[in-house]
């Protein structure tokens, strides 16, 4: 098994169907996923999710309960969000899942995909913690996707890219940033160009989603951050002077 798919997490933020974490954890084993991750989650009765679990029971016995979202993606290098709403706030763009499975392939460090409620999916700032947003294409007269439904859709194509003796991204030297780097990165390119007295238009928190997102999708290296970094930090500091 390719270690992107043994290091792959299973986030999901407030389940509010015991069940449906049961049924996840089997839709998860089944494609050799096996971390699985809890956000909000008290309300879950184990015993009651063991019942759709069976022999994924493993699964959900190991699952990691967190606190909050941020705790549940510190030290992933990507993470994608399950969603099939738009809005201003959210992304620019959506992937498909095939397009996701690439991004991942190509990834040299721990990947989180994450799934909201039941129920409305999740909020604009869940989203915003992830770098990347996936739709799942369904048929316009029912679109709503049941939770472990989406997760086997997700789970069986990463299996038969990574995990299937069907290829699989070759073994190198390249890792991407985790995202708390990306996270610091982002910061100090916002900072620099509020600095400069960019926003008079566009917003800091805009422009913190477009370059997040950029970046994100490039994959960038620990090099490549830094040497971004030196870069706004001249530019900052070119300002600085010119305004003088």
């Amino acid at each position: 098994m390719h270690s992107e798919l043994e290091e792959l997490r299973v986030v999901l933020v407030a389940p509010q169907e015991a069940r449906n974490v049961g049924q996840v954890c089997r839709a998860m084993k089944t494609m050799g996923l096996r971390r699985l991750y809890l956000v909000g989650a008290e309300r879950i009765d184990p015993r009651e999710a063991a019942v759709t679990a069976l022999h994924a029971r493993d699964v959900l016995e190991a699952a990691v309960s967190c606190a909050s979202l941020p705790e549940a993606l510190r030290g992933a290098a990507l993470a994608a969000g399950i969603s099939r709403r738009r809005g201003r706030w959210r992304k620019y763009f959506a992937l498909d899942p095939e397009q996701l499975v690439e991004r991942i392939a190509a990834s040299r460090g721990p990947c989180a995909l994450v799934f909201g409620r039941e129920s409305d999916g999740l909020t604009d700032e869940e989203l915003a913690c992830c770098q990347l947003a996936v739709r799942i294409p369904s048929s316009p007269e029912f679109p709503s996707l049941n939770l472990s439904h989406s997760v086997q859709i997700l789970a069986y194509l990463l299996f038969r890219r990574l995990g299937g003796g069907r290829g699989g991204a070759e073994q190198g030297g390249f890792r991407p940033i985790a995202s708390e780097e990306l996270e610091r990165l982002v910061g100090q390119i916002v900072d620099s160009l509020s600095a400069l007295g960019f926003f008079r238009k566009a917003s800091p928190q805009e422009m913190g989603v477009f370059w997040r997102d950029l970046l994100a999708r490039a994959g960038l290296e620990q090099r490549e951050a830094e040497r971004l970094k030196r870069i706004f930090h001249e530019i900052r500091g070119l300002g600085a002077t010119l305004a003088q």
